[in-house]
């Protein structure tokens, strides 16, 4: 399994698309604050689009995207002086045909309910703004779902709802893909010509007590080399990766499958219920009990 399906797997990331359709006259939009990853597509029409502190703004046009990784402080309007109060405007459906001057909007996040998530999106930067003719020429698999994501929208039937998150899905993991950067993180790591056998090693074998001077010889480093390097990429030390990719793992196994706090321990390298319980507490904030319970508190 790549790491994009590994990621993918363990995050349990999906797409929520809560508003379609178009906003008219004078309108600005900003849905930061809920500490989702956001999405905004233009269906039709043209906006603009501003993040922190406005020093900088970017034309959106049909089929362009705007992915906002960290729930940044933002502004979409049709106002390029960014002059209009935000989220005072209300859009209208399609039912009447698209208005003449307005502007159509596919708006969505990504949730997910695992502590580790923002390991990934730290390395991505605010914003991630996709034009649609760079799209075309350059990404043709990414275009065809925007394409089919914008018919959806503008043509909506039973299963709609369903279909644009799902495709909405699919374009994420694209997106990541091409933006994750190749100098750090797990993304860079796992493409390194020597730390790329590590990564495979400690994602393949849970349970395996690992120590650094194992980890050295598969990549044929000293011990102070390859933990010099590996920080260097993944900005943790060896063994700190491997503990949360572990308890990360772990959590899965108690959210979804509902083991017993010792079998997820025992699956993941760990001795004894007590020792692992201490380490989830303190890695991930919450105790193995409350996530498999179901009591833990969403996180997104």
């Amino acid at each position: 399994m790549d790491v994009l399906n590994q990621l993918f797997s363990t995050f349990k990331v999906s797409a929520n698309v809560f508003h379609n359709g178009q906003y008219c006259g004078n309108w600005a939009v900003d849905t930061s604050g809920t500490q989702y990853m956001s999405f905004h597509i233009v269906s039709f029409g043209r906006c603009f689009v501003t993040i922190g502190d406005g020093s900088q703004s970017w034309t959106l046009e049909k089929g362009d995207i705007v992915l906002f990784p960290k729930d940044v402080i933002h502004c979409i309007t049709n106002d390029e002086s960014f002059a209009v109060e935000k989220n005072l405007s209300s859009s209208k459906d399609y039912q009447d045909g698209l208005e003449e001057g307005g502007t159509g909007l596919i708006c969505g996040y990504f949730a997910h309910n695992h502590p580790l998530v923002t390991s990934i999106t730290e390395h991505l930067p605010d914003a991630v703004i996709l034009k649609r003719e760079e799209i075309k020429t350059n990404k043709a698999g990414l275009f065809w779902l925007l394409e089919a994501l914008m018919d959806e929208s503008l043509n909506p039937e039973k299963g709609s709802e369903l279909i644009l998150g799902k495709i909405a899905e699919a374009i994420l993991a694209m997106i990541f893909r091409q933006h994750l950067p190749s100098e750090t993180g797990v993304l860079a790591a796992t493409i390194h010509p020597k730390l790329s056998k590590v990564m495979e090693a400690i994602h393949a074998d849970l349970d395996k007590k690992w120590t650094v001077e194992q980890l050295a010889e598969i990549c044929f480093m000293s011990r102070a080399a390859f933990s010099d390097l590996f920080k260097s990429v993944l900005q943790v030390s060896p063994m700190d990766y491997i503990t949360q990719w572990r308890l990360s793992q772990a959590y899965r196994m108690l959210a979804d499958e509902k083991v017993p706090t010792l079998h997820a321990a025992l699956a993941c390298g760990y001795d004894n219920e007590s020792s692992f319980s201490k380490a989830f507490k303190r890695v991930l904030g919450v105790s193995p009990g409350a996530v498999r319970s179901g009591q833990a508190e969403a996180v997104h």
